[in-house]
């Protein structure tokens, strides 16, 4: 008997490119739902459905956790608290409807899903992958006193017409303008260029202040970008904890609303953090 022709279908069915693999759902976003966090927060942790659970999306790892942890043992005293506790029948018997406690590995593991790499864009991820918030970057300065350090890298421009941090210890620009003589037709602006100067300024800034390479180094420029590249330029020089600051100086544009392409959506002066005009002479970039 004679077989009928399958040549065409089999390589119809050969040629046929597979399906690709869904990627594999990081461990923290798994914990995020296995323990009930998406009916108050959302999925991705941005779309809060009651008062009492704010925006996690946006927030530094550490802060989430932090507050997370101290949350869980008791040690924040607020409305936040008591639902916590409430939805997880914290020190009571668990019910049906209680969701279990994270521990604290998987606190860790849901702090850095929320507040790590996955939520920055590219153009604002760094090599040694360590971020802050201004709001952060400000408490573990005050904390830390003069084992850490924080360095303005925006252009001298910015600084004298937007204002600087008070306690920046230094502007080293990342990127300068030059004379203001080319013209950068993409982002509608003078063209920036790279600082040649950039990791020698700073070697010289750390050393002056008698700190070494693994002192906790914290960069602001505008809004995250740019300090996540020298972030990259620093590490690259052996510079073991340096931390861009993602909402910068300035902050975010607004995605929508009545201030739609403003910067009102976070960063140091948005956040009512201490800075000013009148600048320190000594703490300025100068040509050599």
């Amino acid at each position: 008997m004679k077989l009928p022709r399958v040549t065409g279908l089999l390589t119809l069915l050969i040629s046929a490119p597979l399906a690709a693999e869904p990627p594999p759902v990081p461990p923290g976003k798994l914990l995020f739902e296995q323990h009930g966090c998406t009916n108050c927060h959302g999925p991705e942790g941005v779309h809060p459905s009651s008062k009492y659970a704010p925006v996690l999306r946006g927030k530094s790892a550490d802060y989430l956790f932090e507050n997370a942890v101290a949350i869980f043992a008791g040690d924040e005293k607020s409305g936040k608290t008591r639902f916590m506790h409430e939805q997880f029948c914290v020190g009571e018997a668990q019910e049906e409807g209680c969701y279990p406690p994270p521990d604290t590995p998987a606190l860790r593991a849901i702090a850095n899903w929320l507040g790590g790499d996955a939520a920055l864009p590219e153009k604002k991820r760094t090599e040694p992958g360590l971020y802050v918030t201004a709001v952060d970057a400000y408490k573990r300065l005050q904390e830390a006193g003069d084992k850490a350090i924080l360095i303005d890298i925006r252009t001298r421009a910015e600084v004298a017409f937007v204002g600087m941090p008070t306690i920046a210890a230094a502007n080293i620009p990342y990127m300068t303008a030059g004379s203001f003589d080319e013209w950068d037709d993409k982002k509608q602006t003078f063209k920036l260029r790279p600082n040649s100067e950039f990791t020698l300024r700073v070697n010289e800034l750390m050393s002056d202040k008698g700190l070494d390479k693994d002192t906790p180094i914290y960069l602001l420029c505008r809004s995250g970008s740019r300090s996540a590249k020298a972030a990259n330029l620093l590490t690259q020089a052996g510079y073991s904890q340096v931390y861009s600051v993602t909402d910068g100086f300035e902050g975010d544009t607004a995605k929508e609303g009545p201030h739609k392409g403003e910067r009102v959506v976070n960063g140091w002066k948005n956040a009512g953090l201490p800075w000013t005009y009148k600048l320190n002479k000594t703490a300025m970039y100068w040509d050599l």
